[in-house]
């Protein structure tokens, strides 16, 4: 009985301070994912997997607007090749983002649009 109780005492103990550490950091927002987060991992080396994160994150950015474009919104942010290559989209980032570099600190999905309506503005 003496054994239960402590050990029932002692789990009380390491839990509490492990329990509020875990609320804790679920209401914690993750961090922003800024252009020059995306930049850094559009640079990172051949079979890398942050370039291979990079690229997902680029298709993924074009696919949503697809999209949205597809459900009768009028957007016309820009107007990338369907199913654009997801190296040309790695390498006109990566080229918007030296030329731009006063624009680091925005979102990276802010970011991507800016840099896929200059690589591909949409025909007026």
């Amino acid at each position: 009985m003496r054994l239960s109780a402590f050990l029932l005492f002692a789990a009380t103990l390491i839990a509490s301070p492990v329990l509020a550490q875990m609320m804790s950091n679920d209401l914690t927002p993750p961090p922003r994912f800024l252009a020059k987060d995306l930049a850094a991992s559009c640079e990172s080396g051949e079979g890398s997997p942050l370039l291979a994160g990079c690229q997902r994150y680029l298709q993924g950015a074009v696919a949503m607007y697809e999209l949205i474009v597809a459900d009768g919104k009028e957007l016309t942010w820009f107007c990338a090749p369907h199913e654009a290559p997801a190296g040309l989209l790695q390498q006109q980032y990566v080229e918007w983002a030296r030329d731009n570099a006063d624009q680091m600190e925005l979102d990276a999905m802010q970011a991507v649009r800016m840099a896929l309506a200059d690589a591909f503005p949409c025909q007026e």
